[in-house]
């Protein structure tokens, strides 16, 4: 590779896959094309680039765990005959917690296995998982957003918003999903769910 600014000096340089990153590791420069060449060569045959840290897999730890631990509570999924269904109930799901609505919206016929949520476009559900434990699995990331609580994506916090959502939607009793963290080794922020619960209460009771 030939820098612009110094046009003669070569530089020899690592860059990981494309798709993952732009940036090149700059190792050696050379005055002379064929030394850069030659350096390059003997790199090829040996250099190890540094690991980066898995920093998703450690900061979301527990995914696995809760997706097995709602499962086992959630009961039968109860899907939307339209994704308007869909997000009529999320606009409900939103109004127990005053929080405002989150536009829902379908995915793309290449989302087959995951739904999300993500700030810049809402809810997006598969096609495969129009579904109400899907849509209250991606409302609880929206609402411990909106909180602006930051922790591992199925955290505490999460989990607590999971189990208020729904506690308040199936009417399910709140030790149920409680006794079922321990089986996982869950922790749930109940603080929050006390408060999430207590408060949500309170504004239907007025």
């Amino acid at each position: 590779m030939e820098e612009p600014s110094v046009p003669s000096e070569y530089v020899v340089g690592w860059r990981r896959d494309r798709r993952h990153s732009r940036s090149i590791l700059r190792l050696s420069a050379f005055g002379d094309r064929q030394a850069a060449i030659s350096k390059a060569l003997a790199l090829s045959c040996g250099y190890v680039p540094s690991t980066d840290p898995k920093r998703n897999r450690a900061r979301d730890s527990k995914r696995s765990s809760v997706y097995m631990w709602e499962r086992a509570f959630a009961g039968p999924r109860r899907p939307y005959a339209s994704i308007e269904d869909a997000a009529a109930d999320a606009r409900h799901l939103a109004a127990l917690f005053g929080v405002t609505p989150v536009t829902v919206s379908l995915g793309s016929s290449r989302l087959v296995s995951g739904s999300y949520f993500m700030p810049s476009r809402g809810i997006v559900l598969a096609s495969s998982m129009l579904d109400r434990a899907s849509l209250i699995h991606e409302m609880a990331h929206y609402l411990v957003w909106r909180m602006g609580i930051e922790e591992p994506s199925h955290g505490p916090a999460f989990a607590a918003a999971l189990v208020a959502f729904h506690v308040l939607s199936a009417t399910m009793p709140v030790e149920t999903p409680l006794v079922l963290a321990e089986k996982y080794n869950l922790k749930i922020n109940t603080d929050l769910l006390d408060g999430l619960l207590g408060f949500s209460f309170r504004k239907l009771a007025a």
